[in-house]
This record gives C-alpha cells, structure tokens and sequence, in this order.
C-alpha cells in the first residue's frame, strides 16, 4: 500500500506521453523512455529549483544540528531556574501551525528587507525544525550516562574534552538523525517559500514542482519525473542513514 502510489508515480515517469492512458494499464512501461527525466532536468528553471533547495537544506540542517545539539546539553545535563518552563514552551511551539504565522512573519521580513532571498527561506525552515530537534537532542544526552564525563574528567579531561571525545562519538547517530530530519523538513516546505518567494530566480522544488502543472494542460510523465528527482536525495539520505545510525549504535555500546 505504501509503496504503490511512487511506484504508479515511477512507471508514469518512463512512459511517453501517448501511451499513459492507454488501457488496460501497463503496469510495466513498453517501451521504456527517459525522455521526461532529461525534459524535466534540463528545464533551467527547475535546475535553480533544485539547487536552492539544496542550499536551503543543507544550510539548515547544519545550523539546527549544532544549535540543538549545545541546548538539548544543556537541558539534559544542567538545572536551572526555569528549565521545565523553556521545555514546554519548546514544546507547546510545535502545537502551533506554521499557516497561523504567515502574516507576522511576511511583515517582519518585509521590514527587514529579506523577502525573495534564500536567507529568508533558511530562518523560517530552522525555526520551524528547532524547538523538536533540541528536545530529540536531549533525548540522546540523557541515554548517555554522566558518570562517563565524570570518568574522564577525573583522568584529566577538561570538562569540553570530556563532551568532545567521549560523548560526542556516542551521539553521533542521533546528531544524524536530528540533522536528517532537518533536511527533508526543509526540503519539503512548501508554504513558507511560496510566501517569502516572488521571483524563478529563488524558487524551491516545491514551487517548482507547482509550476509544472499549467492551466489547461498538465504532462504527467514530467511531472512525475520530477517528483521522482525531488525524492531522489531523501531516499538516498535515509538508506545512509538506516546504515550509519546501526554501525554508530554498535560503535557506541563497545565504548560505553
């Protein structure tokens, strides 16, 4: 069930376009054309698509991973005054939807002169993937036992030398998975960049996408092979993922 819609999606995208609503369906493309990948990738404007989208995620994905990583911490480690208020106000910020916060946030834009830039676009994605990836980051350090920082510092780490070599190597996996989760939030926004975006120049894949479908017509078999080149980079970031999190798991119970 899960795996019919992308592979009706797939089979669209290596037909020609007279032969898609030839029935009874082929469910198995004869003959088998690329066509629509090279029409749909040599389409200057859905290149700048791809590439903007991929500086937006990456340059959020980056960002989120080190913020929540230095505040999931220092909420898993320290106690202070307030701390079960700022959780929960982390917390109650997911319950709000982004559609609520359009307006505020054109009008700050607008006044800071951010709008049709990419900058703009990387603010708005990494607020709106912080508040869960802080608390999933937290989650991660509080798996790992303080009495392995203690040791080392009493064998004569600095307390940062004791994070950096002795924690860090046993969170990796959830840094993974935290930054993972950054990127393709990111990489799928739709809303925001269809507000904070004007011009082709700035575009994401999402608006590219939208773009593809015209007015009185529609070429399904690009459509589909763009979608199909949208999802390349999420499935191959989670098949190294899948990978990563159980060598960095295995990795991190023979060190603890």
């Amino acid at each position: 069930m899960v795996i019919l819609p992308f592979y009706f999606m797939l089979i669209t995208s290596l037909k020609f376009e007279k032969n898609l609503f030839i029935l009874p369906i082929q469910y198995i493309p004869n003959p088998i054309t690329l066509q629509s990948y090279v029409e749909a990738w040599s389409d200057s404007a859905f290149f700048v698509a791809f590439v903007n989208s991929f500086v937006v995620s990456i340059s959020v994905m980056v960002f989120v991973t080190v913020v929540s990583m230095f505040a999931g911490y220092a909420l898993s480690r320290y106690t202070f005054r307030g701390k079960l208020v700022v959780t929960l106000l982390f917390l109650a910020s997911q319950m709000v939807p982004q559609v609520l916060l359009i307006v505020p946030i054109f009008l700050i834009f607008k006044d800071l002169k951010l709008i049709n830039t990419l900058f703009s676009l990387i603010i708005t994605a990494s607020t709106a993937t912080l508040a869960y990836c802080l608390i999933l980051m937290k989650g991660f350090f509080s798996g790992v036992s303080v009495q392995l920082e203690q040791a080392a510092q009493i064998d004569g780490c600095t307390k940062v030398q004791a994070v950096w070599f002795v924690i860090l190597p046993l969170i990796i996996p959830g840094a993974v998975v935290t930054g993972s989760y950054a990127f393709v939030s990111s990489w799928n926004s739709y809303i925001m960049p269809l507000v904070l975006t004007n011009s082709p120049s700035k575009y994401t894949l999402p608006i590219a996408l939208n773009l593809l479908i015209g007015r009185y017509t529609v070429s399904y078999t690009r459509l589909a092979a763009a979608g199909i080149i949208c999802l390349l980079p999420a499935v191959l970031m989670f098949s190294y993922i899948q990978k990563y999190m159980v060598d960095g798991l295995a990795t991190g119970s023979i060190k603890g």
